[in-house]
């Protein structure tokens, strides 16, 4: 069967994708996204409730629920192709296959963004499913009402996941092993600064105790001491790795983490493909929703400059 044709494709339906396809198609671009999860990504999936303050234009901050549906309905208006599909491979000459169909396109953009880090705590495997205790995000903080909740990690995911809960949860501890966040600086004061929230640095959570779902952690203090304090859900907030299984066998360079090296124009090492968003290398872990739209509004601009050959560009 013959593969269909399209001007760009584009894997991965969050905002980096999704702001590729808007550019392209306002270029006039054929353009496809493939998506295995729900489109607008890990904003409509993985933390749909959280407030978002640094994506311009809302003063008092807007949910990652809303900025997801506002690309998808935008490119969607815009009249570009979206479809259901797990991608299983990706060629040099960009062939992409999914376990339907198969596809060739004049430009590929890589938007496959990043996952929650299993950092394989004792205990962990055992209640990270089936809504036994242990999450990654806050996805819906009613799941947390009146529970015993304790966060480990010092970050954004943290301190945010901290400020959600706060006066939700029965308890809430935060668990960091360094002494101080390095969550943006506003809203770790927020966190040091509340009543409701008991913050225990250099420390970390050896192990994850319970039965049928989490009892109760293990901690391990600076002195090496351990202390096992009472817990209902543990929201592990160690940060993202990138989902780089479909083009491990492409030859693009990454990153010692995994994730794709670019040029300035977001192109790989190889012709007619680029990369926008997580999964892209050298942002100094700055996996904010901004720079996902930017990166990908800038690999569609030049994917359409190499495949067009504009008189301008």
């Amino acid at each position: 069967m013959a593969a269909t044709e399209f001007d760009a494709i584009i894997i991965g339906g969050g905002p980096g994708g999704l702001s590729a396809a808007i550019i392209s198609r306002l270029r006039g671009m054929n353009v496809l996204v493939l998506e295995s999860g729900a489109f607008g990504g890990p904003l409509v999936s993985l933390y749909p409730e959280k407030l978002v303050l640094n994506y311009p234009g809302f003063p008092d901050g807007v949910t990652a629920r809303e900025i997801g549906e506002r690309l998808v309905a935008q490119a969607a208006n815009l009249g570009v192709e979206m479809r259901c599909a797990r991608v299983l491979k990706i060629t040099r000459d960009r062939v992409v296959e999914t376990g339907e169909e198969t596809y060739r396109a004049k430009a590929i953009i890589i938007a496959t963004g990043s996952s929650p880090r299993s950092i394989g705590i004792l205990g962990e495997a055992e209640f990270n499913t089936g809504d036994r205790g242990v999450y990654y995000f806050v996805t819906d903080p009613e799941v947390f009402r009146d529970k015993r909740v304790v966060i480990a990690g010092g970050g954004d995911t943290a301190v945010d996941s901290a400020l959600a809960l706060e006066g939700v949860s029965e308890s809430l501890t935060v668990i960091h092993r360094r002494d101080k966040f390095r969550a943006y600086e506003v809203n770790a004061a927020k966190v040091l600064k509340s009543d409701k929230i008991d913050v225990r640095f250099e420390s970390e959570i050896m192990e994850i105790k319970g039965g049928d779902s989490v009892e109760s952690v293990m901690l391990k203090g600076k002195d090496g001491g351990t202390d096992e304090i009472d817990a209902d859900i543990v929201i592990l907030a160690f940060g993202l790795v990138p989902n780089n299984e479909i083009f491990a066998d492409l030859g693009l360079e990454l990153d010692y983490e995994g994730r794709i090296i670019t040029d300035s124009t977001q192109k790989t090492k190889l012709d007619g493909i680029y990369a926008a968003g997580d999964i892209v290398a050298g942002t100094g872990h700055l996996e904010l929703i901004v720079v996902a739209v930017a990166q990908g509004a800038v690999a569609a601009h030049h994917a359409y400059i190499e495949t067009a050959d504009p008189y301008w560009g």
